[in-house]
C-alpha cells in the first residue's frame, strides 16, 4: 500500500507535473494573493485617509475663508470709529471699503447713461427725459455689484421712456 502512496504522489498530470509541485504553486499563488490583498487593504486604508483629510481641509477653508478679508477691512472699521467723530471721513471711508472689496473681486456696476441690460439692471420705474434716448438708464436708485464677473445685486434703476410732448388745448365759450 505505501508504494500505491508513492506512486500517487510522483504521478504527474496530463501538463507534466507532479503534485508537490502543484502544491508548491498553489502555495506559492495563496501567498501572491494574500499580499495582493494585504496592498489593497493598505491602498483602500490610505484613500479612506485621504478622502477625510480631504473633508477637513475643505471644512477648514469653508471656516476660515473670510478671515483675509475680515481682516482687510479691521482698518476700515477702525475709520469708521474715527470718521464717526469728522465728517468729512466717511468718503475716506467709502474710498478705503469699496478699493479693500475690489482687491477680492467686487466691481461695482456701470448703470447711469448706459443703456438698460436685464441682465444687470433692475428697471423700478420709468421717466420721461428729453435729454435722454429710451431705453437708457436715467437714474442709479441703488448700485449694483459684480463679484468676480458674476452679478450679486443688480443695479436698481430709473429707465428713461420717449418724452410724450402733449399739447393741451383749452378753449372757452364765453356766453353773453
Amino acid at each position: 500500500m505505501a508504494d500505491a502512496d508513492e506512486q500517487s504522489e510522483t504521478k504527474t498530470d496530463t501538463s507534466g507535473m507532479s503534485v508537490e509541485e502543484l502544491q508548491q504553486q498553489l502555495s506559492s499563488a495563496q501567498s501572491l494573493a494574500e499580499e495582493r490583498l494585504d496592498l489593497l487593504m493598505r491602498c483602500r486604508a490610505d484613500l479612506d485617509n485621504i478622502m477625510k483629510r480631504s473633508v477637513r481641509e475643505k471644512e477648514a477653508n469653508v471656516k476660515y475663508a473670510s478671515e483675509k478679508l475680515v481682516s482687510k477691512l479691521l482698518p476700515v472699521l477702525d475709520s469708521l470709529e474715527a470718521a464717526a467723530k469728522h465728517e468729512e471721513g466717511s468718503k475716506a471711508l467709502y474710498i478705503q471699503l469699496l478699493d479693500i472689496l475690489s482687491g477680492e473681486g467686487l466691481m461695482p456696476i456701470d448703470a447711469k447713461g448706459m443703456k438698460f441690460d436685464p441682465y444687470r439692471h433692475e428697471a423700478l420705474f420709468q421717466v420721461e427725459r428729453k435729454d435722454l434716448d429710451e431705453g437708457i438708464v436715467a437714474e442709479e436708485i441703488q448700485k449694483g455689484y459684480l463679484f468676480n464677473s458674476h452679478v450679486i445685486r443688480f443695479s436698481k434703476v430709473a429707465v428713461a421712456k420717449r418724452y410724450n410732448n402733449r399739447q393741451v388745448v383749452i378753449t372757452f365759450k364765453f356766453r353773453r
